[in-house]
């Protein structure tokens, strides 16, 4: 078959059908979100302000799922990373949610029962009170709650610009007011429902982005005839598509991690590692219930169910199936709908909902990744404003009132929900997975040590432990310049050296340096009753 000769699927032209059947699936999905923001805000009894941060400690393991998976699947899983894989081929599925057939159990094993612990003998309500409180350090509590900002800023830029992307798919208009629309309504549910709130509005977005992962991702293989229908296609259109490792790819920057067994292997350290110290994965631990063992096996197959299979169908097999419909087009379009070509192969996801089932199918897929990127934005914003609030406000000012804390972070959700929507909308990152891949493994390679690492090591010390998160916040700074705009590293090399760099130093400064009292480690690891 000669690549001259293959004729592609032209891209879908927004019509008053996908703009209705989208407005309508996001608006149904934005509306049950509030109302269950008013569930929460019913739940809450006492008006304090911890009780607004961590509810009642009485989530069952259903929603705590529920709500885990969806702050861990984002935009980047949801969008991105189809994005990917249509871009590459076979070879960007190393990168593009793979790794996620295993969901984020390791999250589960190494955080789910300690975070919940500790957080409750220590009368912690976020997690770097949590951390502060477990080394006995304001400093470094105020540490963590500074190197959290600046990573979950970087991070919530991409769940608002997947929004962006579907929704000029759909409508060819400028994604302003509905991504405008959106954050109000994660600022108002937020608000409502605080931490109880945001967990049953998360767990619902979790549900959504589950069904139409996996509605999508079997659909696109079974409409074009099956995975060999797919691989003799993709061979036909460029050979070079269907590598699992591509060494012609260049062995600088983020395409190290397809090019190379250096960056290959490097993948499953970045999922595991993300998975496990993601701040906005192991907060949503602080307000479940003390398990059974019965409760912690459903944590478990929530968890999977949500994340695994469904999720690895809908980021890697539909961008093989969108680059066999649509063949390079979206990455070679100068404009589109007659607007500059800014969203390039991100697009490469609704595109494909389109194609399998027309306007309706676009908007379900909408939906799922709306749920998917504001579920994220939003565990992430509630983090970032108790930050703010107790972790640096409250610790150093403690006669500072619950109501005046309330109101401040009604504030501080508004504006950390502000600046990535602006962000967005003057200079959106070229390509959502990537962008996003830089923080998350500067998250990961952090907080793995300091927080997991600090459950089960009674030997770490606030030093080790401050030390390993001002080393990996500013080495990710430079790192993204130098890997992303220089080129002077290929990606894999560089979460090596920073994951590696992070555990020696948190190791041997740990080991000369004292670790907190005996007191306070007799406590932590002491079995006590609710």
């Amino acid at each position: 078959m000669n690549p001259q000769t293959l004729k592609f699927l032209p891209l879908p032209v927004p019509t008053t059908e996908m703009i209705v059947s989208g407005s309508l699936a996001v608006g149904l999905l934005l509306l049950m979100s509030i109302l269950l923001g008013l569930m929460g805000r019913k739940k809450m009894t006492s008006g304090s302000f911890d009780e607004y941060l961590v509810g009642k400690r009485d989530l069952g393991p259903i929603i705590t799922g529920a709500a885990l998976s969806a702050t861990y699947i984002s935009g980047w899983a949801f969008c991105g990373s189809t994005g990917i894989v249509y871009s590459l081929g076979f070879s960007g599925m190393w990168f593009a949610g793979i790794w996620s057939l295993i969901g984020i159990i390791p999250c589960i094993w190494l955080g789910a029962l300690k975070t919940r612990d500790f957080s409750k003998k220590l009368g912690a309500a976020t997690l770097p009170e949590t951390i502060g409180r477990r080394f006995e350090s304001k400093g470094l509590q105020t540490i963590v709650a500074v190197s959290m900002l600046f990573f979950l800023f970087l991070y919530s830029v991409g769940q608002l610009k997947a929004g962006a992307t579907v929704w000029f798919a759909m409508t060819g208009l400028s994604p302003l007011w509905c991504l405008l629309l959106s954050v109000f309504i994660a600022w108002l549910y937020m608000v409502l429902g605080g931490y109880i709130g945001n967990q049953y509005a998360m767990a619902l977005q979790g549900f959504v982005f589950c069904v139409v992962g996996t509605l999508l991702g079997l659909w696109a293989i079974i409409h074009v005839g099956g995975f060999r229908a797919v691989t003799e296609g993709l061979a036909a259109q460029n050979p070079s598509l269907m590598a699992l490792i591509n060494p012609k790819l260049p062995q600088l920057g983020f395409t190290q991690l397809m090019s190379s067994w250096i960056g290959i292997l490097a993948t499953p350290v970045i999922f595991f590692t993300m998975a496990v110290g993601f701040p906005h994965n192991v907060s949503r631990f602080l307000g479940m219930k003390k398990v059974t063992k019965k409760d912690y096996w459903w944590l478990v197959f929530t968890v999977w169910l949500f994340t695994g299979i469904p999720i690895m169908l809908d980021c890697s097999s539909n961008g093989l199936v969108a680059r066999l419909l649509y063949g390079p087009t979206l990455l070679q379009a100068a404009t589109i709908h007659g607007q500059p070509n800014v969203f390039k192969a991100d697009l490469a996801a609704p595109y494909l909902a389109h194609a399998l089932g027309g306007p309706w199918l676009l908007a379900l897929y909408t939906a799922g990744l709306f749920s998917a990127a504001l579920s994220t934005l939003a565990g992430m914003v509630f983090i970032m404003s108790a930050n703010v609030t107790k972790d640096i406000i409250k610790l150093w000012k403690p006669e500072t009132s619950d109501k005046s804390l309330l109101y401040l972070g009604y504030f501080l959700i508004g504006f950390f929900l502000f600046l990535p929507f602006y962000f967005v909308l003057v200079k959106p990152p070229e390509l959502l997975s990537i962008f996003m891949g830089m923080a998350a493994m500067g998250m990961g390679a952090v907080f793995f040590f300091v927080t997991a690492i600090s459950y089960f090591w009674k030997g770490a010390t606030k030093w080790g432990a401050g030390a390993c998160v001002v080393w990996g916040t500013v080495f990710t700074l430079y790192g993204s310049w130098a890997v992303l705009y220089k080129k002077m590293y290929g990606m894999g090399s560089y979460e090596w050296f920073l994951v590696l760099s992070c555990g020696a130093i948190y190791f041997l400064v740990s080991f000369m340096t004292k670790p907190p009292s005996q007191k306070l480690i007799d406590l932590l690891w002491s079995k006590q009753a609710d």
